[in-house]
């Protein structure tokens, strides 16, 4: 699929590709059927979100656009879509997986509800908020926005909070807690 004359995979922005702590996929494994399979779409094998599923008893199934699987044009058998996607198309993101109507939870800035398209978007829709009462760090920083789980047909109820010991930055840096 093309955007602007690109493929899509052309016009990620150079931010988008964060890599998330384990700390933050683990409160989604109380929520998933076990042995289920879940597809991560914009990750690869050593992604923190294939190894938390793989070591919980999940079938993971896995794509990245450097690895040629294309997220708006392919979609693998699953019963769960779960990832951290690239901000720059979470718009477009979020139109593909309605359209596939599986269960999903994405990693994505709270503060995306400030904006009039998006609060337009999901007028019709139903959403789950699973939000973090931190400040997420992917880097070692404490991040500028809220991360929470967007999610569809996986949490008990449409909003929970969730408690963070730490927010992973400083000290607790740790890509691989």
């Amino acid at each position: 699929m093309r955007k602007n004359g690109l493929l899509r995979k052309d016009v990620w922005n150079k931010n988008d590709e964060y890599h998330t702590p384990k700390y933050i996929i683990r409160p989604l494994i109380k929520y998933l059927k076990p042995n289920s399979t879940i597809w991560c779409p914009f990750d690869k094998e050593d992604s923190n979100y294939v190894k938390v599923f793989k070591e919980n008893g999940f079938n993971v199934v896995f794509g990245h656009k450097d690895t040629g699987e294309d997220f708006f044009s392919y979609t693998p058998d699953c019963d769960y879509i779960i990832s951290n996607p690239p901000f720059s198309l979470k718009m477009e993101i979020l139109e593909r997986l309605y359209s596939i109507g599986k269960p999903f939870a994405m990693l994505l800035p709270l503060t995306m509800l400030n904006y009039q398209v998006v609060g337009n978007f999901f007028l019709d829709k139903k959403i789950q908020l699973l939000i973090f009462d931190k400040k997420v760090s992917f880097n070692g920083k404490t991040s500028s926005f809220n991360s929470s789980y967007f999610c569809k047909d996986i949490l008990p109820q449409d909003l929970l909070f969730y408690h963070l010991e730490h927010n992973n930055s400083n000290k607790h840096f740790n890509i691989e807690n």
